[in-house]
C-alpha cells in the first residue's frame, strides 16, 4: 500500500517514512503544501498523512480540494494544535481522523492500520471502472463485457493511474515520475508506447473506453458516445 506523508519537518516526515516502511508501506514525502496538493489530486495513494501547518498551502486548503475533486483517499490529519475547533475543521472537511503532535509512532501506525481497514470494509478498491471497462488489480486483468486481457508491470501501472483519474488530465511528466521514478531517466516516448499498447488491448476488447492524448499536456480516459 502506497502512503504519501505531507510534512514540512524533515526530521520527522523521515522518522514517519521508515517506520511506515518497517511496516511494508511504500512511502513518497513531499513537504509544501502546493506540491503536496499536486500530488494528494493524483489518487495514487492508499492514505494520505496531512500536516496541518505547510507552507504554499496548508492543510485544511489541501483537505478541502481532494474532497471537491471527489477523491476518497483517507486523510489523517497531522496538527500540532489542540483545540477542538480545529480537529473538528478537519473532521468535517473530510478527514478521517487525526492526531495531535507529539505523538509515538506506535500510536501513529495503529491510527493508519485502523483507517485502512474501515477504508476496505466500505469499498472494495482492487477494482477500478470507468464505462465498460474493468481493471481488476489483484488479478491484473482488463475486461469489456465478456473479453478479458491479462497486464502486468508498467502497462497495469498506467491503466490503474489512468483509471483512478478519468475525470482529470494527467500530465507526461506526472505519469513518468510516478510509474518509472523520480530519479529515472525514462523519457516521455516510454509512456507513448506504453499507451499505444494499452490502446491496441482496448480495441481487441472492444471497448467503448479510449485514451484521449491531449496535445501538449498529457492523456485522459474518456468513454464514446453510441
Amino acid at each position: 500500500m502506497k502512503i504519501l506523508i505531507l510534512e514540512d519537518e524533515y526530521s520527522l516526515a523521515d522518522a514517519i517514512a521508515e517506520t511506515l516502511k518497517k511496516e511494508k508501506f511504500k512511502v513518497s514525502i513531499v513537504t509544501n503544501g502546493e506540491e503536496g496538493e499536486n500530488e494528494a489530486l493524483t489518487g495514487l495513494y492508499d492514505l494520505i498523512l496531512l500536516d496541518v501547518m505547510l507552507p504554499k498551502r496548508n492543510g485544511f486548503e489541501i483537505l478541502k480540494k481532494i474532497r471537491t475533486e471527489e477523491i476518497e483517499t483517507p486523510v489523517i490529519l497531522l496538527t500540532a494544535k489542540s483545540e477542538m475547533t480545529d480537529k473538528l475543521n478537519g473532521l468535517e472537511n473530510g478527514a478521517d481522523d487525526y492526531i495531535t503532535k507529539p505523538f509515538h509512532m506506535k500510536e501513529l501506525i495503529a491510527r493508519v492500520k485502523i483507517v485502512l481497514r474501515r477504508k476496505a470494509n466500505v469499498k472494495d478498491t482492487h477494482v477500478l471502472e470507468c464505462g465498460d471497462l474493468k481493471l481488476d488489480l489483484t488479478t491484473g486483468k482488463m475486461s469489456c463485457q465478456n473479453h478479458a486481457i491479462s497486464i502486468a508491470g508498467k502497462e497495469l501501472e498506467l491503466l490503474e493511474m489512468l483509471l483512478l483519474n478519468k475525470k482529470q488530465i494527467i500530465k507526461k511528466e506526472t505519469l513518468v515520475s510516478k510509474i518509472w521514478g523520480y530519479e529515472s531517466e525514462a523519457e516521455y516516448n516510454n509512456v507513448e508506447v506504453y499507451v499505444s499498447f494499452l490502446r491496441r488491448k482496448l480495441k481487441l476488447l472492444q471497448s467503448k473506453v479510449k485514451i484521449k492524448a491531449v496535445r501538449g499536456i498529457g492523456y485522459k480516459m474518456e468513454e464514446e458516445d453510441d
